[in-house]
């Protein structure tokens, strides 16, 4: 792993966010976290296909961030400092920039445009022309205009700005007017029996060198894949529950139902009245593969 200074992740209404992102990109490269894209794309605003920044983590992945030192979590409710007259300025100089920018590359569209259309716009006037003598004459004439009278000087044609309610404008993922001193934010995550057990099992395959990501869209608790999920199908589906549950032959054939072809992950805490850790997995085989359930115990943490 990088030694690079840690991440700035910023807790909002309870959802950890990334909004740099080259941050985005260096924690999943180097930490293999994935987390989820929660942000509408500036160009594709209207659709929820394809997401954005912020980046939000999940609490398992936040949690073992911080374990490993990779990431501040920083409270995002911390005050933003007033902009001085000089920082006006220079918003309002970079704004207009981008604004005559825009209406620049725009006529140049235009010019491109007039250029291919020539031709046609040509046959366009010298049909109107027709049609207007043909209107004033009762008697059909041969149009007196040769071609090059409605030659077209592309560099003469009056091209308007954009409107500047219709411009672009570059809106901030993140604050350049932020206070020199942050507010840490409080993590408590994970608290209850549940947290902990779903916690443990993540932290376990992550060790394993897994990528993990949520899965309840699936009946489960988490995705696992053997890489990079923008290049692998997710192997596993992990279903995280306490070794004291009991479980029902019905529960196993339901599970490999839901697994379709693939394993399912059953963590069990180990140590008396779950004073240690250990994660034992229960392979839940699809009908279609041969084989029992193989099961494997691992030692405690």
């Amino acid at each position: 792993m990088s030694a690079t200074k840690p991440i700035k992740v910023y807790l909002q209404n309870d959802k950890p966010l990334i909004w740099s992102s080259t941050d985005a990109v260096k924690i999943r490269e180097e930490w293999r976290i994935v987390g989820c894209l929660i942000g509408c794309l500036p160009r594709l605003p209207r659709q929820n296909n394809h997401l954005g920044l912020p980046l939000q983590l999940s609490k398992e992945e936040v949690t073992l961030l911080l374990e490993k030192g990779a990431i501040l979590l920083l409270n995002d409710a911390t005050g933003l400092k007033e902009p001085s007259e000089k920082e006006r300025g220079e918003f309002i100089e970079y704004r207009e920039a981008s604004y005559q920018s825009q209406v620049d590359l725009f006529r140049a569209e235009r010019k491109k445009e007039i250029y291919q259309n020539m031709a046609n716009i040509i046959e366009g006037k010298k049909a109107k022309a027709q049609k207007e003598e043909k209107k004033d004459s009762s008697e059909a004439t041969e149009p007196s205009e040769k071609e090059e009278d409605f030659s077209i000087d592309v560099d003469k044609v009056p091209i308007p700005p954009i409107p500047r309610k219709y411009s672009l404008v570059q809106i901030f993922t993140e604050s350049p007017y932020r206070l020199d001193q942050e507010i840490p934010a409080e993590w408590s995550h994970p608290e209850s029996k549940q947290e902990q057990l779903r916690y443990h099992v993540y932290r376990d395959l992550w060790n394993q060198g897994f990528f993990l990501s949520n899965g309840s869209k699936f009946g489960g608790d988490f995705l696992v894949y053997p890489g990079d999920p923008s290049r692998y199908h997710s192997h596993y589906i992990v279903i995280c529950i306490p070794h004291n549950k009991p479980m029902s032959a019905l529960d196993i054939v339901r599970m490999g139902r839901l697994g379709s072809n693939t394993d399912l992950y059953k963590e069990i805490p180990l140590g008396a009245n779950g004073a240690g850790w250990g994660v034992s997995f229960l392979h839940c085989l699809d009908s279609t593969q041969r084989g029992l359930l193989p099961y494997c115990e691992a030692s405690p943490h």
